[in-house]
C-alpha cells in the first residue's frame, strides 16, 4: 500500500480554517455519494469534492481501491500540496490479472475505511475511489458496505466511486450521478495521457 499523508497547509484567506464549520454545517448529517457509470470522470469528479473540502480546512481522507502506488497526477499533485487536512492512500494491486491477492488487498482497505466511518479515525469527507469496482468483484460484502455506511459517524459525509454500482447500494445514496460515455480516445487506438487520464 502506498501512503500519502501531507503536511503544511495552504492557506487561501485570513480566515480560511476559522470557517471551516459554518453555522448550519451543525444541523445538516452527512451525505452519501455516488458517482458511477461507464465514463471517464468519476474519480475525478472526486476529486474536485476534495478540494473544496481542503479549502474550506475540512480534513479529507481519500482511500484509492483496486489502483496500485502507480504516480498519477493527483498523487503527485495532492503531495505537493502538503497539506495536514488530507490522508491519502492507494489500496489495491492494480490490474486484476496481475499475480497478486487483490482481494486480500481490498478487505485490508475496507478495514481502513470502517475506521472513518466507525470515527475511530477522523475525516469530514471520506472518498472511497472505485469501491464500487471491489464490490462488484465480490472483494467486499455489499451488505456490509451498506449496513457500515448505514451505521457511519452522523455527520460524515462520504463519496464513492467506480463503475458498476449495485443497485441495493445506491438506493441508499443521497445523491447519485452517472458519468456517461459518448466518445473515447481509446477506441480510436489513442493510449491513455499524463495530465487527462492519470
Amino acid at each position: 500500500m502506498s501512503e500519502t499523508v501531507c503536511s503544511a497547509p495552504v492557506k487561501t484567506g485570513e480566515n480560511a480554517a476559522s470557517t471551516s464549520k459554518s453555522v448550519t454545517e451543525k444541523f445538516f448529517p452527512g451525505l452519501l455519494v455516488n458517482i458511477t457509470g461507464n465514463g471517464k470522470g468519476k474519480t475525478t469528479s472526486a476529486l474536485g469534492m476534495v478540494a473544496r473540502s481542503l479549502g474550506w480546512g475540512h480534513k479529507v481522507a481519500l482511500l484509492q481501491f483496486i489502483k496500485n502506488h502507480m504516480d498519477t497526477g493527483e498523487k503527485l499533485f495532492l503531495e505537493n500540496l502538503n497539506n495536514p487536512n488530507l490522508f491519502m492512500e492507494q489500496l489495491g494491486g492494480g490490474f486484476s490479472y496481475l499475480p497478486l491477492d487483490h482481494r486480500q488487498l481490498a478487505r485490508d482497505g475496507w478495514e481502513l475505511a470502517k475506521k472513518y466511518l466507525s470515527g475511530e479515525r477522523y475525516a469530514d469527507l471520506l472518498v472511497l475511489d472505485e469501491l464500487n469496482i471491489a464490490i462488484d468483484l465480490d472483494f467486499i460484502s455489499e451488505s456490509e458496505v451498506i449496513e457500515a455506511m448505514k451505521n457511519r459517524r452522523k455527520d460524515l459525509s462520504v463519496v464513492i466511486t467506480g463503475r458498476g454500482a449495485r443497485k441495493s447500494l445506491l438506493e441508499i445514496c443521497d445523491l447519485i450521478s452517472e458519468v456517461v460515455e459518448i466518445r473515447h480516445p481509446y477506441h480510436a487506438g489513442i493510449p491513455a495521457r499524463k495530465g487527462i487520464d492519470f
